[in-house]
């Protein structure tokens, strides 16, 4: 049965997943995808980066800046900042013949990418159009893999930015648009992932606390990945070399549990409804990802 943490995470329409690269942001972010499809949902998975992370994983080539269903009710789309620039102009603005004449120029690109926020703010502008604005596609849920915490937290400043850097016009009452959106706990989700490691949780706590400060959106759940599953107590003697192996096995977890206890109360400072949920170690995952087996380590979650 899926964690009732979980469930509550999934019933948001943007489900947004930060997180310390290199600790299964990618992945906990497709689980939940394939997740939030079993529970019948169509959804919109996104990315923003340089090479296509994703659909490598549903066994897929690079799709780029195309909405792609690689897995059935499972669309995956890789936005890149020119397109999304494209998109807000077009989409948003309405001005579609003023983009054809003004912004396909070289030097008038080169000149609005110099623009402090501009990206960041047609990334969330994108985000906004797939949950609320796409009458085309209607998602029930769209979750982004979205970027290392340290970037991800001046993403969610941007709004905010935008609207005291001085401009009026189009653009602000975008802006002012997106930042209601974001700042609807009803409809947005932010899940921060990390690992029980010491300086990895440390790491996450002084994001938890900036980002309480400082984002329009509140951190609704923290997802503890790869804690080592216990051995069974039951397991047979073992020879000299197995048994240092448990030991440091054993070890290892104590200190996990530490530091695991240390990120529960940490959180309990900054909110003490925010829940702390536990994934285990699951080792490699082959490609492609085997559904059932993505939707199993998920829903076994454990709340500390």
């Amino acid at each position: 049965m899926l964690q009732e943490s979980l469930a509550e995470l999934l019933s948001k329409k943007l489900v947004m997943i930060t997180g310390k690269g290199g600790i299964g942001k990618t992945l906990v972010s497709t689980a939940l995808a394939l997740e939030a499809r079993k529970l019948g949902k169509k959804v919109c998975l996104v990315e923003s980066t340089a090479h296509d992370q994703i659909a490598p994983l549903f066994g897929s080539p690079a799709i780029g800046h195309q909405l792609t269903e690689l897995s059935p009710g499972v669309h995956v789309i890789n936005l890149n900042a020119q397109d999304n620039f494209r998109d807000f102009v077009i989409k948003h603005l309405g001005f579609a013949k003023l983009f054809e004449k003004v912004f396909t120029k070289p030097i008038v690109r080169s000149f609005i990418q110099m623009l402090p926020g501009i990206p960041q703010l047609t990334l969330l502008g994108r985000l906004f159009h797939f949950v609320e604005l796409d009458k085309d596609n209607k998602f029930d849920i769209v979750i982004f893999d979205g970027f290392a915490s340290g970037h991800f937290l001046s993403l969610m400043k941007t709004p905010d930015a935008v609207l005291h850097s001085g401009m009026t016009g189009p653009v602000i009452d975008e802006t002012k648009r997106v930042r209601d959106f974001l700042a609807d706990s009803s409809k947005v989700g932010i899940a921060l992932v990390t690992v029980p490691e010491e300086l990895i949780i440390s790491e996450a706590l002084d994001f938890s606390a900036r980002f309480a400060k400082d984002s329009p959106a509140k951190l609704t759940t923290v997802i503890a990945n790869r804690r080592w599953p216990a051995i069974a107590p039951s397991a047979a003697a073992l020879d000299s070399e197995l048994e240092a192996s448990r030991s440091y096995w054993e070890e290892q977890q104590g200190s996990q549990q530490k530091n695991l206890l240390r990120l529960q109360e940490g959180l309990k400072a900054i909110d003490p409804k925010l829940p702390l949920l536990v994934l285990e170690e699951r080792g490699s995952f082959a490609e492609p990802l085997d559904v059932p087996s993505m939707q199993a380590w998920v829903e076994g979650a454990e709340r500390l």
